[in-house]
Parts: structure tokens; C-alpha cells; sequence
């Protein structure tokens, strides 16, 4: 296994973020991301691993997440800007929409409003997926969902930015590489973050990869999420503050 496979999906440093509310763009998620931790395990009694994934106006960690309301989920995805091992770009584009395809096809039994919907060059799509010639550092990706004020309304998005050369032409990832760096991130811009020891696509480690990406414990936890109301904040052990 190549050294800097460790890297790529080693993203507490940067996936996992989040947007502080009253941003003027969507675009500006991309210049503060979030520094947190991974869950090690799950939560003793809890057999899902939700945690606070954005940051609120007051400066608390809080709750955010797409509902029936933002469906079908718009995601804009082009093709990258160099090929992956094995592949060319419009490969590269098809496998990474099939990833996030994995995620609607398995949280619809359980929640069937959720839809996704693919454009090639759309600005104003809630999601954007960027490809980088190279990403900062030596992972291939990162992502994060976002809550903030645009146009005069409070709304939820997310972005990915990956690279198929993380470190160098040379080294590019193969398709299979990019189609599990796709199905991780889209996780966070979902709402998730990385839980270690738990047999989950927001699992990092590469070497647990010759299986199914998106497992029950990424629906469940996708499910649980999904009832804390948007802009929810969470107490000081990560827990949902809600109301009476």
C-alpha cells in the first residue's frame, strides 16, 4: 500500500468542518473549515455516532443537515482536472456519482423524500464538488456541510474538494481510490463525521475498504440526525440542546 494512502482519507484536520451562520455565500465555507476530533468508538448506549457538524452565529457547535425541502439535492460535479489510474475524467465523474448514489440507494428505504439530483456547472447548487490539481497537505479530499444566511435566509449546503493527483501526476489515485474518497466525503457534506473502530464509510482507514462503503450504522446515524431541527445547538459534551 502506498505510504500517503494514510493521508488521504485522514481528514481530522480538515474534513468534518463547518460554516459559521451569516455568511454571505456558500463559497465561503472554504475558508473555515473546522479543527475536531474523530469519535474513537461509539457512544456508550448509542448505536449511532452524531455529533455537532456546524458552527452557529453565537459561536456554539450546532446541527445541520437537508430535509424533505431541499429535495431532489442538487449537486454540481464536473469532471477532474486530470485523470485517475486506469481511467479518464468522465470515468472519474461517473464513478464519483456513483459513490454518492450508494448513499441515496441505501438511506431511501428509510427515508424515501431523499433524492439526489446532478448538474455539470451550476453556481447556485446547494452542493459543490471541486476538483483541485493538488488539495493542501497529502489527503485527496475534504468536505463539510454548511449553515449560514444567504440571500436573507438560513440554508444548508456542502462542498468537496478532491484531487485525483494529491501528490503529483506520478501518484494519481485509481478509479476505485476515487470512488472511495467520494462515497467518505459525501458523508461529511451529509452531516457526518469520521467515527473510528465502527464498520462505516466514515470510517478513514483504506485498509477496511474491500467491502460495502455505505453500511447501517452510516444510515442510522444519517436517520438520527435528520430529527435534531436544523440550527440546533449542542452542550458542552456534544449533545443536542432542545427545546421543551
Amino acid at each position: 500500500m502506498r505510504w500517503w494512502m494514510w493521508a488521504v482519507l485522514l481528514g481530522v484536520l480538515a474534513s468534518s468542518g463547518g460554516m459559521e451562520a451569516g455568511a454571505e455565500s456558500p463559497e465561503q465555507a472554504s475558508s473555515a473549515p473546522l479543527v475536531e476530533p474523530a469519535v474513537e468508538s461509539l457512544p456508550s448506549g448509542n448505536d449511532t455516532f452524531v455529533q455537532p457538524n456546524v458552527r452557529l452565529t453565537d459561536g456554539r457547535m450546532g446541527y445541520a443537515h437537508f430535509t424533505p425541502e431541499h429535495m431532489p439535492l442538487r449537486i454540481s460535479i464536473g469532471k477532474p482536472r486530470r485523470p485517475p489510474k486506469y481511467g479518464s475524467t468522465k470515468k472519474a465523474r461517473e464513478v464519483s456519482i456513483e459513490a454518492m448514489r450508494m448513499w441515496e440507494a441505501a438511506i431511501q428505504p428509510e427515508l424515501p423524500w431523499f433524492a439526489l439530483e446532478f448538474t455539470e456547472d451550476d453556481p447556485e447548487a446547494p452542493v459543490q464538488v471541486v476538483w483541485k490539481r493538488r488539495t493542501a497537505g497529502t489527503w485527496a479530499g475534504w468536505a463539510w456541510a454548511w449553515y449560514g444566511e444567504v440571500d436573507g435566509r438560513m440554508r444548508v449546503g456542502g462542498r468537496m474538494e478532491m484531487s485525483t493527483t494529491p501528490n503529483g501526476e506520478r501518484y494519481p489515485l485509481t478509479i476505485d481510490e476515487v470512488r472511495v474518497l467520494v462515497a467518505h466525503e459525501f458523508g461529511h457534506v451529509l452531516g457526518l463525521r469520521h467515527c473510528l473502530h465502527c464498520d462505516s464509510a466514515m470510517n478513514y482507514s483504506w485498509a477496511t475498504r474491500d467491502r460495502v462503503l455505505v453500511t447501517d450504522l452510516d444510515v442510522r446515524t444519517f436517520v438520527e440526525l435528520t430529527r435534531i431541527p436544523v440550527g440546533t445547538p449542542a452542550d458542552e459534551n456534544g449533545r443536542p440542546i432542545l427545546a421543551d
